[in-house]
């Protein structure tokens, strides 16, 4: 099972968090449709007419331009052993202007000019909506060996233009993912047998109960995601939501979308192209080339029900798609004319189920997970949750810093602890006395200073005034250098005051204090 490894943004997760908090709201309260949104961490390649001069990419998302009828070159490097899969979005504005003949090619091809794997999107309709194409490299027995060679490859994007359709240059977005191959040997497409076909042909129930709300993404980038159960959200007309769903090894998708009655029921209406649901596997390769569904005013609705989920789907035709787990994206698109039926917006119903027990993952010779193939538990979390990528990882981030926070003030309080008990074994030993003797050190009996012929100081008795304290002379016992003080810091024992007594001058930078001793110490 895979492990989610969620993608994290730059900033704060709190900060993360209060932007979501403010955009999302400002986002609703806006009358147009919302376009399609490039991940931010697309990286912004240019690519060239030529493919002398293609830029190089690498796994990951790639974000470009293209206008109409342009080519554009890049390059990747493939190894002998991996699939690669690689699509390509083109972006026409909301409410723009397209035709049949407006859509996008995306191919894979060796250096010599093999087609190792393309494939062309055309829009449905004249409503403008992302248009996603799927170019895939396969390691497969049927391979052509030249598509089977390690080295570079070349992806080439051609955008088909229609007359009087939109003339500005579209957003591209590049996904490239790189699907290691497998330890063993590749299996081969299993025939459908009688309950395999019946399996397929039959819809299951739609899930019902209460329904949760949902706000889907702008693209694949933002897409929400959402569990079994049923789930709302409402679209502006010209407008295409996204939504994800992990879908595990084994495992087969029921996506279904209803649109309801029109509230202008004074209005007669038909619209030929009126809403669009399709479903995209974890490459963003689609399942079905999907048209517009009609709508009169009175309703509509449609499902699907995938095949399920095996490797060897991809060598099995209409299939082919369904070729492993991971997160897989519904999105619908609503007719900029339903303003008419639902001038304050597209109420939608989307029912989710995904059916049967997870199978165990093919045998990669590599990290899969790292591709975004497989499902993990905290995926299926997310999902049931209904969060984005990025609220998922806001959310795993302010997780951390609780455990962080919590280790931070454990660790903070066992110093604290540590401290005060240091603290207090050091007052407990100035007021019962180092080992030794007491504190501060006690001098000899009898005076200080201890200099024969020399008047001295009786502990416990003042300093007469005027009594003269006599300087240590060079080579007697006791403090060397300069006069000292009757005692050491200017006070005998029992707290009594000395007088001043005469200064000293200073000598080699400063008096030295002398050092404390106990008793016994040698002088």
């Amino acid at each position: 099972m895979r492990q989610h490894r969620w993608i994290r943004r730059g900033g704060p997760a709190l900060t993360a968090l209060c932007a979501v908090a403010l955009v999302a709201p400002h986002a609703a309260a806006l009358d147009k449709p919302e376009p399609y949104e490039v991940s931010d961490e697309a990286k912004k390649v240019k690519g060239t007419s030529s493919s002398a001069d293609a830029p190089r990419i690498g796994t990951g998302l790639i974000s470009d331009t293209i206008k109409p009828g342009e080519e554009k070159f890049y390059s990747v490097i493939l190894d002998a052993k991996s699939s690669a899969h690689v699509t390509g979005t083109a972006v026409p504005t909301p409410g723009s202007k397209v035709s049949f003949k407006d859509g996008i090619e995306v191919s894979l091809q060796s250096t010599s000019g093999t087609d190792c794997g393309s494939e062309k999107v055309s829009a449905t309709g004249e409503t403008a909506y992302p248009m996603t194409a799927l170019a895939s490299r396969l390691v497969g027995p049927d391979s052509d060996e030249d598509c089977l060679a390690k080295g570079p490859y070349l992806v080439h994007v051609k955008r088909d233009p229609a007359p009087g359709s939109d003339p500005g240059a579209w957003p591209l977005e590049l996904s490239y993912m790189k699907e290691p191959g497998l330890k063993g040997s590749i299996p081969a497409p299993r025939p459908g047998t009688d309950e395999e076909t019946d399996e397929n042909n039959k819809r299951p129930a739609p899930p019902t109960g209460k329904a949760k709300q949902a706000r889907g993404g702008t693209g694949f980038n933002d897409a929400r995601a959402v569990g079994n159960g049923v789930w709302k959200d409402r679209l502006r007309p010209g407008e295409t939501r996204y939504y994800r769903v992990p879908v595990d090894w084994g495992q087969r998708l029921f996506a279904g979308v209803e649109v309801p009655n029109s509230p202008q029921k004074e209005l007669s209406m038909f619209i030929g192209q009126g809403f669009r649901m399709n479903v995209f596997n974890t490459a963003r390769a689609s399942l079905y080339r999907e048209s517009f569904k009609s709508y009169n005013g009175d309703g509509g609705k449609f499902d699907r029900y995938t095949n399920p989920v095996r490797y060897e789907n991809r060598f099995a035709g209409d299939a082919s798609q369904t070729r492993f787990g991971g997160w897989y994206y519904v999105a619908v698109t609503a007719n900029s004319e339903l303003a008419k039926a639902f001038p304050k917006g597209m109420p939608l119903t989307l029912r989710i189920a995904v059916k049967g027990e997870p199978k165990g993952a093919p045998e990669y010779d590599g990290d899969a997970a790292a591709a975004g193939i497989g499902v993990g538990d905290e995926d299926r979390e997310v999902a049931e949750k209904g969060q984005t990528a990025a609220e998922a990882s806001d959310s795993a981030n302010m997780k951390t810093f609780g455990y962080a926070g919590i280790g931070a003030g454990a660790a903070l309080i066992a110093v604290l602890a540590a401290w005060l008990l240091l603290a207090r074994r050091r007052a407990a030993r100035a007021t019962a006395g180092a080992p030794g003797g007491p504190w501060p050190p006690q001098p000899p009996q009898g005076g200080f200073g201890g200099v024969p012929g020399q008047p001295t100081v009786q502990l416990g008795q003042p300093v007469q005034s005027g009594q003269p304290v006599q300087p240590v002379q060079s080579g007697q016992p006791g403090f060397s250098g300069q006069p000292q003080p009757p005692y050491a810091g200017g006070y005998p024992p029992g707290g009594q005051s000395v007088p001043p007594g005469p200064s000293a001058p200073s000598q080699g930078g400063g008096d030295r204090a002398p050092d404390r001793q106990g008793p016994g110490a040698a002088p």
